[in-house]
């Protein structure tokens, strides 16, 4: 007896989703329970149905996949096999592919297909992956995150960061790299999403995280964090409410 493979589909081009569903029709263990073009439609019906396959899209309107999966991975089981289902380049894909039990790159062929659908099949016989693992992964220090900004989305390592800071008159944080670049992103994005992305990055004051690998030493009166050369003329101080707490993260004596 074949046990169901129970599958949803999220992707903004419908022509897309109706490809996938006649190809997948091809393998009588995958049920297609959902299909969906909208990104809060998808959020609901992944967490009311917690399938056991999820064909993502990466790039959507107003976000993207790794956002999408960011938002509810608290509310899915760890067990769910994620494979982003895009148009993008492969050095998109490349660095992406670690939050994910795999990809497909559109447009796609019937065997890489295959491939897929015959190693979800060989994990259900050995034990599943674990999804949040997979996410934590693409979040690792040596691996690239992505943020959205306003105008793309950004591929960082935790290196090119320097740090964040909120602008009130944007109403959004906006990201300092080391290349001394900014970009505002996306609104939104708010510091316990930034915080995630590295134990590195550590919220100073209420309106900036730091990237604590350029930090030299604070000064004692002043707080102000002294940065690595050629960092060293930033104006950036840790206000007294995030001091003690940032002692304990950096275990100083």
């Amino acid at each position: 007896m074949r046990i169901p493979i129970t599958t949803i589909i999220v992707d903004d081009e419908s022509n897309s989703i109706i490809n996938l569903c006649t190809d997948l029709a091809l393998y009588p263990e995958i049920k297609i329970i959902e299909t969906t073009t909208s990104v809060e439609k998808a959020k609901k019906i992944i967490v009311k149905h917690q399938p056991d396959l999820l064909f993502l899209d990466i790039e959507m309107p107003k976000t993207n996949g790794i956002e999408l999966l960011h938002e509810i991975r608290s509310s899915v089981h760890s067990e769910m096999y994620v494979v982003f289902y895009s148009a993008f380049d492969k050095y998109m894909i490349d660095a992406l592919r670690l939050s994910a039990f795999d990809y497909l790159l559109k447009p796609y062929q019937p065997e890489e297909l295959s491939y897929i659908i015959e190693r979800i099949k060989s994990q259900i016989g050995n034990g599943k992956v674990n999804f949040e693992q997979s996410m934590r992964r693409l979040l690792a220090d040596d691996h690239k995150f992505a943020l959205q900004s306003i105008t793309g989305l950004l591929l960082l390592r935790r290196n090119e960061v320097l740090y964040y800071q909120y602008m009130d008159d944007l109403r959004s944080w906006q990201i300092t790299l080391t290349n001394f670049s900014t970009h505002k992103l996306r609104t939104g994005i708010n510091a316990k999403d930034l915080l995630s992305f590295s134990s590195s990055f550590m919220q100073i004051s209420q309106d900036c995280i730091l990237n604590t690998d350029y930090l030299s030493s604070i000064e004692n009166k002043t707080l102000k964090c002294i940065l690595y050369p050629p960092f060293n003329d930033f104006n950036i101080c840790i206000s007294r409410r995030f001091y003690s707490k940032i002692k304990q993260q950096l275990e100083i004596l």
